[in-house]
């Protein structure tokens, strides 16, 4: 079973508590060396323990990283253009996923690929979770083609592997929506995470600006989790409906809150 952050949280803070005495007992001989190195091999084992999504992350850096040295033409034909739904060069979908703008970019996406891959695999195991991933990826950027090419008739080109983590993302909230996260440094369910995400693609969209963020294959990613889930044999239905069912009454609760309370 994939250990918590919420586990992995508590047992580093005990193993810190008992360096001290750790210390002691190896300079008297009742310990060895090696077992002050407990925490790091504990963080070790709990990056590495969601095999998918711990190998697609480091497909992520490298590939970024041999990026760099990428030609412009070799970078730009690796884009997914919108209108390229339309010509032989379809396969953009996939290789502008792992394609990113700088590391701000790169690092947002990998932390939230971390956190939210992790939770979806801890709960479906790493093939049901690459299916997740990639599905996504490939269904958020149709979803974004289709709008920019057929409604906002643009054709900008898109980068980055946020479709596929908000795939991730709604999957997640679904599976395990009281899952705690210290993304935002204090413990907040994950459902609460992921409806801030969602809000903040909805403003996007709502309100066009060119802040650079893809919000449509963004919104294409949430919504692809039907389509994953009925579609392409996950299982798991009645947890994702039970999760559903969570999220929406603690959502109704919260604005009712606000709006009642708060207001």
């Amino acid at each position: 079973m994939i250990e918590s952050e919420s586990q992995f949280l508590w047992k580093l803070l005990l193993d810190l508590l008992l360096t001290p005495i750790t210390l002691i007992l190896v300079f008297f001989k009742r310990r060895q060396w090696k077992d002050l190195l407990k925490p790091f091999l504990d963080f070790g084992r709990f990056a590495t323990e969601p095999r998918f999504t711990f190998t697609v992350i480091i497909l992520n850096l490298a590939i970024y990283a041999v990026s760099l040295f990428f030609s412009d033409t070799l970078f730009t034909n690796l884009l997914h253009y919108p209108r390229n739904l339309f010509n032989t060069n379809f396969y953009t979908l996939i290789t502008a996923g792992f394609l990113h703008a700088n590391l701000t970019h790169l690092f947002g996406n990998v932390l939230a690929l971390f956190i939210f891959g992790r939770i979806v695999e801890r709960n479906l195991g790493s093939v049901k979770t690459g299916s997740i991933y990639f599905a996504s990826l490939v269904l958020s950027g149709l979803f974004a083609s289709l709008i920019h090419v057929f409604i906002l008739n643009d054709n900008t080109p898109g980068l980055g592997a946020s479709g596929a983590i908000m795939g991730l993302v709604s999957t997640a909230i679904l599976l395990s929506p009281f899952y705690l996260t210290y993304e935002l440094l204090i413990p907040l369910p994950i459902m609460i995470v992921g409806w801030l995400t969602i809000y903040l693609d909805l403003i996007g969209v709502l309100n066009p600006s060119e802040d650079g963020i893809g919000h449509f294959a963004h919104l294409g990613g949430f919504i692809s989790i039907a389509v994953i889930t009925y579609f392409m044999g996950i299982d798991d239905k009645e947890q994702l409906k039970k999760g559903l069912l969570i999220n929406v009454i603690s959502l109704a609760v919260v604005l009712a809150v606000y709006f009642l309370v708060l207001r």
